[in-house]
């Protein structure tokens, strides 16, 4: 699978801190440069998945605030654990922006020696030089270096222990969302957010049984280009409220944990 050089790919690199602002930028970003990809063949499928997957982060991001703006104000421990699970989204949404967006950019422009360590996990280095038979094989090594790259620095931080206990306790008490997508499709919930391979295996499902059919994909690309993403639910018919930006200003998030936004720290279990 090569691309030939081009100069968008490398601009767009260069905007990484803007893009990477909040969820919004983020989700916008990732189907723009999809729609580049579909212009200039071959297509990069993950791009799609990303900004599906990041539309219903925003979705729970919302939904947190909304929340947290009805609850009794006395109850300030659960107020306390909703705020640190909006934060462990940001990070991870965040995270994986910060990753993709360099190597992938680079990828597409060509731009191979842009793509080593450490700013590159090494696995997607050797991922990169080994290429690719077919699509599937580069989305699951891109779902693979994602969800072992938010591991440590976001799912299980310490700091971000009480958000990781109350998505278990939703999970547990049959209370978790299904992902949404513009398509009829299957209903995919992770099951178990703590555990790396079940979130892997929810980005195998949403390849092979929502993206991997042309006709599906087509007409989520179609929906996503025609509806701007908010956060709001209400862009797809569920329930009235703010969107991300307006229930998560960018200077309440930052104040919430210091390192919402900070490149990430070492890891030695996954570089």
């Amino acid at each position: 699978m090569r691309y030939h050089s081009q100069v968008e790919p490398l601009t767009w690199r260069a905007e990484l801190a803007e893009r990477n602002r909040d969820n919004v930028a983020r989700t916008a970003s990732y189907l723009e440069l999809y729609a580049w990809t579909r212009a200039h063949p071959p297509e990069l499928p993950w791009l799609l998945m990303a900004h599906l997957v990041s539309r219903n982060a925003g979705y729970l991001m919302t939904d947190l605030a909304r929340r947290i703006a009805s609850d009794h104000p006395r109850d300030v421990a659960m107020r306390d654990a909703m705020r640190s699970l909006f934060v462990l989204l940001e990070r991870g949404n965040f995270l994986i922006f910060w990753d993709a967006w360099h190597h992938v950019c680079s990828y597409l422009a060509g731009d191979l020696a842009a793509i080593a360590p450490p700013r590159t996990p090494r696995f997607m280095c050797d991922a990169y030089a080994r290429g690719h038979a077919d699509e599937r094989a580069l989305v699951m090594d891109l779902v693979h270096n994602e969800q072992h790259l938010i591991e440590h620095r976001a799912v299980h931080h310490r700091d971000l222990a009480p958000g990781m206990l109350l998505l278990d306790m939703i999970e547990r008490s049959g209370r978790e969302r299904a992902l949404v997508f513009p398509v009829e499709a299957p209903e995919i919930r992770v099951g178990r957010f703590a555990d790396v391979a079940r979130r892997i295996a929810a980005g195998a499902r949403i390849f092979d049984e929502v993206l991997a059919d042309r006709a599906r994909r087509d007409a989520c690309f179609a929906w996503a280009s025609a509806h701007d993403h908010t956060g709001s639910r209400e862009i797809y018919g569920g329930p009235a409220g703010p969107g991300v930006r307006e229930a998560w200003p960018i200077d309440l998030v930052r104040s919430l944990w210091t390192h919402v936004h900070a490149e990430p720290e070492p890891d030695p279990e996954y570089p």
